[in-house]
């Protein structure tokens, strides 16, 4: 569940695209540059600034650069409007118990003047303004706030934003109205990509509903062998730091088979094609997860070429291919020792 939601500034909440644009042009022309039109910006600007200032002005300090552009930002501030439903999200959160803070590369006391015209400013736990590089300021938001990494999402429009989501071991949310295209988004894997600000609004209700109510969750698993019998498996917290299978909840209007490709491909970065049906288990609040939840849990099994190196997401602690004897002897959920039992028996694996 969603329990702390950072957001970014600029092209998130703020649909400000067009005068930051206007900065960023009176910031090239005082530094005798010409103007970039907004699908050069949108395809180009990244943080920290000087990487996208370098290709125009040549080699300046950050701070020089931050000290022009931010005074012609500040000049237009009191044109910076929210998008359409971001009060509705705020609120939404706050009626839900979902924290919310910010981290953002425009100055503490410009977002704090924002803020305030706005009416805004009792919303947020931790205002980080100022990120002129995220990564450093994002974890230091979420190592001093009350929340594990894998209960905390962090929203923003920039291929850095999704750089620092990754950096800090949270949920990667990417806001594809914003600044950037949706192919450069999409290139930095995140975990949830938004549309529209109702987007994320119906993912923090389908959260807050999945956790309050006593409804039945389908979710859909499995387990990846690789050709030299190994199995991979995941730690992970809301395991209570037990080993098991990668998988996840099941999207309304996806198939069972369309949700098991894509949460083994979000959760270990490995794409498999292929699957065969191996079970269906009860999990009725077993105290091996974090919470008390009634689950559904659809598995799969899927040899794959090779030994494919996998990689974390926010959930997992740790990710790795085991040996039938290695396997044998580790922490396991339970639901996850019965489907390697069975796929033991239907030969998918060595018996160890």
């Amino acid at each position: 569940m969603i329990r702390h939601l950072i957001l970014d500034w600029a092209g998130t909440l703020a649909d400000d695209r067009a005068l930051t644009l206007a900065a960023t042009n009176d910031t090239l022309a005082h530094f005798g540059a010409p103007p970039v039109d907004e699908d050069t910006y949108r395809r180009e600007f990244t943080l920290p600034v000087e990487r996208f200032y370098r290709r125009f002005i040549g080699d300046l300090p950050r701070e020089t650069i931050d000290a022009v552009f931010f005074r012609h930002f500040a000049a237009r501030m009191a044109q910076a409007e929210l998008f359409a439903d971001v009060p509705a999200l705020l609120h939404l959160c706050r009626l839900r118990g979902v924290a919310l803070s910010i981290c953002s590369s425009v100055p503490t006391e410009i977002l704090d003047t924002l803020l305030e015209r706005l009416g805004l400013r009792g919303f947020f736990r931790h205002i980080g303004g100022g990120a002129a590089d995220k990564i450093p300021v994002l974890r230091q938001i979420v190592a001093q706030a009350p929340f594990r990494p894998d209960e905390t999402l962090y929203v923003g429009d920039t291929p850095h934003d999704l750089e620092a989501a990754h950096a800090a071991a949270v949920i990667a949310g990417a806001a594809l109205y914003g600044y950037a295209t949706e192919e450069r988004l999409q290139a930095q894997r995140p975990d949830h990509a938004f549309a529209e600000v109702r987007d994320l609004i119906d993912l923090i209700d389908r959260e807050h509903l999945l956790a309050s109510e006593r409804r039945v969750i389908a979710t859909v698993g499995g387990l990846l062998v690789a050709g030299s019998g190994e199995m991979l498996l995941i730690r992970t917290a809301k395991w209570s730091g037990l080993w098991g299978l990668p998988g996840g909840k099941i999207h309304y209007g996806e198939t069972m088979l369309d949700a098991y490709r894509r949460e083994i491909s979000e959760e270990t970065g490995i794409r498999v094609e292929h699957a065969d049906w191996l079970c269906v288990q009860d999990c009725i609040e077993s105290p091996e997860f974090l919470e008390p939840r009634h689950f559904l849990l659809i598995n799969y099994v899927s040899r794959v070429s090779g030994r494919p190196q996998p990689r974390k997401n926010y959930e997992s602690t740790d990710i790795g291919w085991y040996s039938p004897a290695q396997v044998a002897s580790m922490d396991l959920n339970q639901p996850t020792r019965a489907a390697v039992t069975l796929a033991a028996q239907l030969g998918y694996v060595p018996v160890s």
